[in-house]
């Protein structure tokens, strides 16, 4: 696999559905020319690598640090809602969330004592950002007047900030079901190639930097044009598209690879029908998969979808993407402790004593293993919220949401 076709994502947090500890990894890689694709991606000190040797702040060792990702604590990044009209006047409108980048500020922390300085945004490509059944775009971003029903969950938000910080921009799409909320192909696809040539989309990615300038215009991401500088933003739909989707948006992001509209593509958590494996063995592209090694049944039928890729590329005298592209991680999206740490590190002003108090609270009862700090009882199942809020069954500490799916620490998940 070439730079160019490179598709990784990074990170090492593994929880639910979204994973961010992938895309931090996937991305990071797609930064270098990679002469053995087959190797394992996954580093557990890839992001301490990363901020190592980048200019800037440096994540706070004292605010991180008891689980695999050493990331900055979690904050908030607000949304700008587009609805393009849809090529068929009888479906929706066709929801898409975009960075706000007049207001993103990917800072360290709001608790240490820095200034925040604006985001600068850089185009190295577009991600697509597909959910699973029963949410929406909305769940990538933070509330902002731009987006007043953005959600900005806590893994969803993880995603995209690391993914602009790798230079990326993140688009994420709502599927047109707006019952079940999960994607068919036949009816989204169409949708996903009208809206990424709309000019409603084209111009909301025409943002400015502090130079008054087209910042979409630097492609690379290098400070300068060069040969790609016409492919960048600017009201241009770029050449280089990925996909990254969990459950059924790992399914789509899958076919998304097959109609040539992304050019690789992260499966979490979900595995494939032989018609969409057999599409992926006439063009073969980069595809990541990541099934959970708790669920075997999922794990199962994934390994038997990247056998019968890599088959293919035996078939066709084992050199080249037909046989290397395809990457299977089985790892990675396992299960992580429920710490003060991570907690800090998902949830948007969150602080270190509210932290505790829930978790010890949850340890108190039994919810949480005391020596390996993992979660015992179902919390899609349990009272956790009226054990940490006995007082107010809709909010935690008068801030956090507790309606399921509303809050980055009430997700549907957890």
């Amino acid at each position: 696999l070439q730079r160019e076709n490179l598709f990784i994502l990074i990170s090492s947090s593994w929880i639910s559905l979204w994973f961010s500890s992938l895309v931090f990894t996937v991305l990071r890689l797609g930064d270098y020319d990679i002469e053995t694709p087959t190797h394992h991606p996954i580093q557990t000190n890839s992001r301490d690598n990363y901020y190592s040797s980048r200019s800037g702040p440096t994540p706070q060792k004292q605010i991180v640090g008891d689980d695999h990702d050493n990331a900055a604590i979690a904050i908030e990044i607000p949304g700008v809602e587009l609805q393009i009209p849809p090529p068929n006047l009888n479906q929706p409108k066709i929801q898409i969330i975009l960075p706000d980048y007049d207001h993103a500020t990917l800072t360290t922390s709001s608790t240490i004592s820095q200034p925040k300085t604006s985001y600068k945004p850089k185009n190295k490509g577009w991600i697509l950002l597909l959910h699973a059944c029963t949410h929406s775009a909305l769940k990538f971003f933070s509330p902002s007047p731009n987006c007043p029903d953005c959600v900005g969950l806590s893994e969803e938000l993880r995603i995209v900030r690391l993914v602009m910080e790798m230079g990326y921009i993140p688009i994420a799409i709502s599927c047109a079901d707006e019952t079940r909320r999960c994607w068919a192909p036949p009816r989204d696809i169409p949708r996903i190639e009208y809206a990424l040539n709309h000019p409603l989309l084209l111009s909301g990615l025409s943002f400015h930097g502090d130079d008054g300038g087209d910042a979409g215009r630097d492609f690379d991401g290098d400070g300068g044009g060069g040969k790609n500088e016409k492919r960048g933003g600017g009201g241009e739909r770029p050449e280089r598209i990925f996909s990254i989707g969990a459950s059924s948006g790992g399914a789509l992001a899958a076919e998304l690879v097959t109609k040539q509209i992304s050019q690789a593509a992260i499966v979490m958590v979900m595995s494939l029908s032989d018609p969409v494996v057999k599409q992926m063995r006439k063009s073969p592209k980069p595809t990541y998969f990541a099934p959970m090694p708790r669920d075997k049944g999922t794990l199962q039928r994934v390994q038997r979808n990247v056998e019968a890729l890599r088959r293919h590329g035996d078939e066709n005298g084992g050199k080249g993407t037909a046989k290397s592209c395809y990457i299977l991680d089985n790892e990675s999206c396992d299960s992580l402790p429920l710490t003060p740490n991570y907690l800090v590190q998902r949830v948007p002003q969150m602080t270190r004593e509210a932290a505790m108090t829930l978790t010890t609270k949850l340890k108190e009862v039994g919810h949480i293993d005391p020596g390996s700090n993992m979660l015992i009882v179902d919390p899609t199942k349990s009272n956790w919220r009226n054990i940490i809020s006995p007082s107010n069954s809709t909010h935690w500490l008068d801030q956090f949401a507790l309606k399921p799916g509303y809050s980055p620490v009430s997700t549907t998940h957890f």
